[in-house]
This record gives structure tokens, C-alpha cells and sequence, in this order.
């Protein structure tokens, strides 16, 4: 870890550097992505999937023909795989491609003068951004799709959001549950009191009933067509209300709720603004679906670091601005020091690269 957090520590004094242009502030943050791409190309015995993901890379390449038939893996990784010479070409080419994401979601969507900034919320939300998108390979694929057809959300782009939909289906599942959500939801309209209201008692409803319900409604169709989020399933039948609504979850949901309600309808957002920051949203309220949060605070974790930029930006009131990043810091501080690095036998604390062996 102390590599992890030496190399944010030089990417974000790099970018607080002054710039003379926006020729330079991008040639700084070129500059990051690459010194990222460094430590995520090199990584080996990352986590706790690098070997199962190396294991599937060489009986693709030894049975190819029959692994996908014989197994859950998606046809697109499959094809990945065995267009790649090494597994260390492929996690050099998936390491260039999970940059290259955020390169283009900071280039496009973060003033220059905030890079640092962004750079310092994407540190420490490392749990649902870099060291997820390290680990999960597949997946990180997926959320990068969709991450690049944030434009085609906003712009209501339907057909080419879908085929790109479709695209991340071939790489993880979970895609075709996930990225139609945003397209309906994340409308570049304005916020208005009754989607305010429709939000808090969707959310509400959510809390009050139990996970275990509406698992049991799903899980026929989930064990037939997704039979790999079967766990997750049984899982989720057997997890009780009080386990999932503790004192620490609602407090997170109700003061981001309520804050984002109040910069949603306060603050005068631009269509690109109001559709991140309703994205922002499905990521406050994935943990309340518990055990059936498959996936999904990952897919929405960067427009999440998106809503603190854009409050770091525009909202012009003290107060509304220091609550808003407060709660923002202080919750990624305990979900990432304590609720990921606290847990026994954390994978990431020694960083192995190629260099190791």
C-alpha cells in the first residue's frame, strides 16, 4: 500500500502544480495516467482473483472451442483472451484501456484546476475504482463501456447505447442489468420536486422491506439466465433487514440524498452536470439493495467522484459546499481505511510486480 498511496501523493503535488495553459495541464495529467498505467501494467498476484483470471487465460488458450460452452465466461472475454499472445500482454492492454477511461472521464468532465482533486477523491476510493478495475477483469471492461457512453446518455443517444450495451454484456453479465438503469434515469432534465419525491419513497420502500423479499422475487429469473449471481441470491434470501439497514447505511443514504436533492434543485447544474449527478445517485442508494448489490456501486463510483468535482466547482454556498464535501470525505476515508483496508488478510497490502520474480 505504501506504494499505492507514494504514487497518488506524486500524481496530485504534480497536478497542483501551477499551469501556464491547458496545454500543459493536460501534458500533467497525460503524465499521470501514464505513471497509473506504470504501476497497473507491471501488478502481478494482484488481489484476490489474479490467479483464477490467469488460470482462465491458459485453458482458453488450450481448450479454445470448448471453454465457453463449458463454462460461465462470456464470449467477448473469451475471444480477448485468445487474440492475446501472454496474460501479461492482456493485463498491459486492460491496464491501457482502464486508463485511458479515466484520462478521457477527467479530460472531459474535470475543470484542469481540479485535477488534483480528482485525483485525491479517485485515491481514496480506490475499494470501487482502481484496485476493483485491477482485480476484476471482466468487469472492469464493462464499467469502462459505460463509463465512455456517458455522452450517449446525455445527448439520449438510444440505439448506439444499446449496441454498446450489448458490447459490455459480452464481456460480464451484469452489463444488461445494470447500463439500462442510467439511460432512463439520468434524464439532462431538470430536478424537480416530484422526482425529489419519487426518489426518497423509492428509497424509503427499499429500507423498510427486506432484502430477502425481493430476492425471492428475482431469483427465478436471475438462476435462469445469470446463474453465475446465484450465490449472491442465496445470499441475499438469508440477509435480514437489520443487517442491512444499520445505523451507518442510512446515515450515508439520507445525507447524500438530501444534499444532492439540494444542489440537484439549488444550484443551476448544466444538462452535462444534472446527468451526472443523478448517476452520482444510483451509487448513494446501491447499498441498499445489500447482498443483491451485484456489481453496481462499481458501474456508478466515478460519477460519484464526478459530483464532488462538480460541487467543488460550482455550488457558490459555503455551507451547502463544506457539508456536502465533509460527509463526501469522510465517508470514502472509513469505507476505504476501515471497511476495505480494515478487513483480515487485506489482499493489496504488499504491491508484487514482475520485478518480484
Amino acid at each position: 500500500m505504501n506504494v499505492y498511496f507514494g504514487l497518488f501523493i506524486i500524481i496530485i503535488l504534480i497536478n497542483l502544480l501551477p499551469s501556464q495553459n491547458k496545454q500543459i495541464a493536460n501534458a500533467k495529467l497525460v503524465f499521470s495516467f501514464i505513471l497509473i498505467f506504470i504501476y497497473a501494467a507491471i501488478r502481478t498476484d494482484h488481489g484476490l482473483d489474479y490467479s483464477s483470471y490467469e488460470n482462465m487465460f491458459n485453458n482458453i488458450k488450450n481448450y479454445f472451442g470448448t471453454i465457453y460452452y463449458n463454462s460461465t465466461t462470456e464470449i467477448g472475454y473469451v475471444l480477448l483472451n485468445k487474440i492475446m499472445p501472454s496474460h501479461r500482454i492482456l493485463l498491459v492492454v486492460l491496464s491501457v484501456f482502464t486508463c485511458y477511461t479515466y484520462y478521457w472521464l477527467f479530460r472531459n468532465y474535470v475543470p484542469p484546476k481540479f485535477y488534483w482533486f480528482a485525483f485525491a477523491l479517485m485515491a481514496i476510493m480506490g475499494n470501487t475504482l482502481l484496485f476493483f478495475q485491477l482485480s476484476g477483469l471482466r468487469n472492469a471492461i464493462a464499467i469502462n463501456i459505460m463509463t465512455l457512453a456517458t455522452p450517449l446518455i446525455i445527448k439520449r443517444k438510444f440505439i448506439p447505447y444499446i449496441l454498446l450495451t450489448v458490447l459490455a454484456f459480452t464481456f460480464h453479465r451484469s452489463a444488461i442489468l445494470i447500463m439500462p438503469i442510467p439511460y432512463f434515469i439520468a434524464t439532462p432534465f431538470e430536478f424537480k420536486r416530484k422526482n425529489i419525491l419519487i426518489w426518497s419513497i423509492t428509497c424509503i420502500v427499499l429500507m423498510v422491506f427486506s432484502t430477502s423479499r425481493l430476492a425471492e422475487i428475482i431469483s427465478p429469473f436471475i438462476n435462469t439466465y445469470f446463474n453465475k449471481y446465484s450465490t449472491y441470491i442465496e445470499h441475499a434470501i438469508e440477509y435480514e433487514f437489520s443487517a442491512k439497514s444499520t445505523i451507518l447505511l442510512i446515515i450515508f443514504v439520507v445525507t447524500f440524498l438530501f444534499l444532492s436533492f439540494t444542489v440537484l434543485s439549488q444550484v443551476n447544474l448544466n444538462n452535462t452536470e444534472i446527468v451526472i449527478f443523478k448517476l452520482s445517485l444510483l451509487f448513494i442508494v446501491s447499498p441498499i439493495f445489500g447482498a443483491l448489490n451485484i456489481r453496481m456501486s462499481q458501474y456508478f463510483a466515478p460519477y460519484f467522484l464526478l459530483s464532488g468535482v462538480i460541487v467543488m466547482n460550482r455550488v457558490k454556498k459555503p455551507v451547502l459546499k463544506n457539508a456536502y464535501l465533509g460527509a463526501m470525505i469522510i465517508y470514502l476515508l472509513y469505507a476505504f481505511f476501515i471497511d476495505f483496508m480494515g478487513k483480515p488478510n487485506f489482499p493489496y497490502e504488499i504491491y508484487h510486480t514482475i520485478f518480484d520474480y
